[in-house]
């Protein structure tokens, strides 16, 4: 079965550090949702280096639903996880 093309379209369900967002995009795909990640911060006319630049994760719509599931736990996972460090 083909899937339409607005099951196919992406859907951006997370903006963070480049390391956020691949750990978050490796947890979509163990459940078997296809991710792909844009960095939102690129542009040809930065002439400054950026610290920490923005990634998007961005899932097809068709796994919108389960995605932004896991993405909620991901977020309450990173909260708890920030406040039980003692160093913040």
């Amino acid at each position: 079965m083909i899937d339409n093309d607005e099951d196919l379209s992406p859907y951006e369900v997370f903006e963070g550090t480049a390391w956020e967002a691949g750990l978050l995009k490796s947890i979509l795909e163990d459940n078997d949702i296809e991710a792909i990640m844009k960095d939102a911060s690129f542009a040809p006319w930065n002439l400054y280096p950026v610290r920490s630049g923005s990634v998007k994760v961005f899932v097809p719509f068709k796994d919108l639903e389960n995605a932004q599931a896991i993405v909620k736990e991901y977020y309450t996972n990173m909260q708890q996880e920030t406040s039980d460090d003692p160093e913040s």
